[in-house]
């Protein structure tokens, strides 16, 4: 057995979802990975939780329901088992911690691969934009989330703000520590932003950055068994 570095690790699956980008969409990664799984999708906030606004009043928890929508729908399509934490613009509870665990009990419940939360962020310096990713100060989300962000930086943030420098980051996240498995939070725009906001409510861009999503976490289903060793 040949045991295979971080770095390398990364650089095969982005390879993987890049080969995909560029020979077809994800197709082109199934028909060379075996893309099966389950995947729990967590739209944040929701009912009285709003999360952020923006200038035009839309609320985080309706941007990130819709995205999160349009990545089932993605994942579905290509033989993912999709299980959601909420479907409607309601919350789980009127309580934020006993929805917390609310979701924890469907994401433990599910016993799933992969976990993506959607989310919008916001930030003091209204010129701050693009897709940040951010995993579980554990390190289990780690590899999936540099991936992610890796892919996010070439496809969307170099696109749509012309910046491609983000890196994954770890904080003490709850939705990420429900499972050990590799769990990330997208932070898919800063609505804080004028034209990250009005790029957010685009069926678009959601549909872009949803692909995008979808292209990583198929690429990370079908190289689970491939990129742990190498015999």
């Amino acid at each position: 057995m040949v045991f295979v570095s971080k770095k390398c690790i990364v650089a095969i699956v982005l390879t993987a979802v890049i080969l995909a980008l560029t020979a077809g969409g994800i197709v082109a990664v199934a028909a060379h990975l075996p893309v099966v799984g389950t995947v729990v999708l967590d739209a944040g906030h929701g009912g009285i939780d709003g999360g952020v606004v923006g200038a035009q009043g839309v609320s985080e928890s309706e941007i990130n329901l819709a995205i999160v929508k349009i990545l089932g729908a993605k994942l579905q399509m290509r033989g993912v088992r999709v299980v959601y934490t909420r479907k409607n613009a309601d919350a789980l509870h009127d309580v934020k911690r006993l929805d917390m665990q609310a979701r924890k009990r469907i994401i433990e419940q599910a016993d799933p691969d992969l976990v993506v939360s959607i989310h919008v962020n916001q930030f003091s310096d209204p010129d701050r934009r693009g897709a940040q990713v951010f995993y579980d100060d554990t390190g289990v989300g780690e590899l999936f989330a540099t991936v992610m962000q890796s892919a996010l930086n070439t496809y969307i943030n170099a696109a749509y703000s012309k910046r491609a420098d983000y890196h994954a980051q770890s904080a003490d996240l709850y939705i990420t520590k429900c499972v050990a498995r590799p769990s990330v939070i997208v932070e898919c725009g800063f609505i804080s932003n004028a034209q990250d906001e009005a790029l957010l409510l685009t069926r678009a861009y959601r549909d872009d950055i949803a692909a995008r999503i979808a292209d990583v976490v198929c690429a990370m289903l079908g190289s689970t068994v491939t990129t742990q060793r190498v015999e």
